[in-house]
């Protein structure tokens, strides 16, 4: 039988406060987004979509919840998925686990939206609770990190989930082997939609799972209008080389955006190169275009 690829966006608006499969779930989703959040629920959409298991068997029941303003390319770093037939175990929304970060991993569920802090930052939220982080097969792609300074000290790892420990922790092994479902096969998807930063290139900790947006990105497209947060992600797709550079703490195009929005999207729209500029260079000419 001839299979395609299915997918659906839909506003969490209406889906979470019309269809509830039951009470508790309603409950769950009130939990999960409340006013201490960084993104509001009408900003978030769920992506429906149709994906590979490791048995090569097609599913349509993937879900997965992200920001408006990048909807759109995760939408399509799934088709492409799909295309490529690169294995997902599974794939629902963090309310079917209570928003436990660690039961999603061990059930090796693929997930993007949770409104939780930094694992080892408490004071700062993660990526996903913007909806713009996207961790793919955790089992297939671990978590690798010092549980304490002590830990660090004496080069203690651990590995979460901890079934991934005996295959999954040598990453040239686990490529040469050629496992399936290894995030090392798909960063080029990732980053051609505009997630340009890969865990898995970290050193502490080491997410092979985890694929995001640049954080100085994340905070400009919140403070955004939908429609604006959209036109600009797509830039950054174009040009990723700006905010993927910049330090997560920059604030210059926040304020700016904050002051004059229509006067700020004029000017990335007419001056698009500022986005292929490192980020001494783009700030520099985005300040005189300012002034102008």
């Amino acid at each position: 039988m001839y299979k395609v690829f299915f997918s659906i966006i839909i506003g969490l608006t209406t889906l979470s406060l019309t269809s509830p499969s039951s009470p508790k779930e309603l409950e769950v989703l009130r939990d999960r987004w409340t006013n201490h959040c960084p993104v509001p629920l009408n900003r978030l959409k769920r992506i429906i979509f149709s994906y590979y298991d490791f048995a090569g068997i097609q599913h349509n029941d993937g879900e997965i919840v992200v920001l408006d303003a990048v909807a759109h390319r995760v939408e399509k770093i799934f088709q492409e998925l799909y295309q490529r037939k690169f294995p997902i175990d599974k794939a629902k929304p963090i309310e079917f686990y209570d928003g436990d970060d660690a039961r999603s991993m061990a059930d090796n569920n693929t997930s993007a939206y949770n409104c939780r802090r930094v694992t080892s930052v408490l004071n700062s939220f993660s990526l996903h609770a913007y909806g713009l982080a996207i961790d793919i097969n955790p089992v297939q792609n671990p978590f690798f990190y010092f549980a304490n300074t002590a830990d660090r000290a004496k080069g203690i790892r651990h590995t979460a989930p901890i079934v991934s420990e005996v295959k999954y922790i040598n990453r040239k092994r686990a490529q040469q082997d050629k496992l399936p479902g290894l995030a090392e096969d798909i960063v080029d998807v990732f980053e051609k939609n505009g997630f340009t930063i890969w865990g898995g290139t970290w050193n502490d900790p080491i997410d092979w799972q985890h694929f995001q947006t640049p954080r100085a990105l994340a905070n400009l497209l919140i403070i955004m209008n939908p429609d604006d947060a959209k036109v600009f992600f797509e830039m950054h797709v174009a040009n990723s080389d700006l905010f993927t550079q910049l330090p997560n703490n920059e604030e210059i195009f926040v304020l700016a955006y904050q002051q004059d929005n229509q006067k700020f999207m004029n000017i990335f729209d007419k001056h698009k190169q500022i986005l292929s500029m490192t980020p001494n260079h783009g700030i520099a000419y985005f300040k005189a275009r300012w002034a102008e």
